[in-house]
């Protein structure tokens, strides 16, 4: 219960400023060597202060992760869900993730824009493993921007390749989809935006929002210290590429997290 406790406090400290993964990758049961699995642990980031932002930040944030074998997780990368498959190399399932906030004050470029907040997301998820090595990945995600009618829906696969028994290297590409209120939160500028902030009116339609690779490299320290360090390279792609407030298309996050598992 202590540890429960614990978790739900971190997930408190993190919803102000973070956000989930896009797709859910959880461990299948039959890798869980308990029925309750625990780890917590901090990660460090170099990340651009909004998407499009030619300026970045360093900022870190407290993580955690919970996973039991019935199905339920409980994260601050895959967020709150269950996996109802028990199929060997199927994971389908319903989760509540997070998008983060943007927030007008972290950068002169946004004055004027107002805040988009944090927002709860509902959705669900689908991955099915080729083999341990290879997977499909899907999610879809709806409740983000102004008005909370956002729906981002992501496809992607996975490979990954353990070089000993300590050290494994992984891969991810994806690409996200957006509808319009999406685009328009979080890209768009409003007539009262426009007279605010000096952008020209901008409405965005639904589209391909970017193209994401992510590369990491996952160190067991011992039985319980892990730590994992990784990059992502996003290329932002239709209308959310022409926003007036884009100023990088290809923005970079690195990124390193270490977890004790107990």
């Amino acid at each position: 219960m202590k540890r429960l406790l614990g978790i739900l406090l971190l997930a408190g400290a993190v919803t102000a400023q973070a956000q989930t993964a896009d797709f859910v990758q959880i461990v299948p049961e039959y890798y869980l060597p308990k029925d309750v699995n625990f780890s917590l642990g901090a990660a460090a980031l170099y990340l651009p202060k909004y998407k499009g932002s030619d300026e970045h930040r360093v900022t870190a944030y407290p993580l955690f992760d919970g996973q039991w074998k019935n199905g339920a997780f409980f994260s601050a990368v895959n967020g709150l869900g269950y996996n109802f498959s028990k199929i060997q190399g199927l994971q389908y399932g319903l989760r509540m993730s997070l998008e983060a906030a943007r927030d007008e004050s972290r950068s002169t470029k946004l004055h004027g824009l107002g805040d988009v907040n944090t927002a709860l997301e509902p959705g669900a998820f689908l991955n099915y493993s080729f083999t341990p090595n290879y997977s499909l990945l899907s999610s879809l995600r709806y409740g983000s921007g102004i008005d909370h009618n956002g729906l981002q829906i992501s496809l992607g696969g996975r490979i990954s390749t353990a070089l000993n028994s300590q050290h494994r290297l992984s891969a991810t590409i994806g690409a996200n989809w957006a509808n319009s209120a999406y685009q328009q939160s979080y890209f768009g500028v409003t007539p009262q935006q426009s007279l605010a902030s000096g952008y020209a009116q901008y409405t965005p339609t639904a589209g391909l929002t970017d193209i994401r690779l992510h590369a990491s490299w996952h160190w067991n320290i011992d039985t319980n210290w892990s730590l994992t360090t990784g990059a992502s390279i996003s290329r932002l792609s239709g209308d959310a590429a022409k926003s007036p407030f884009v100023f990088d298309r290809t923005p970079v996050t690195v990124y390193s997290a270490a977890s004790y598992r107990f």
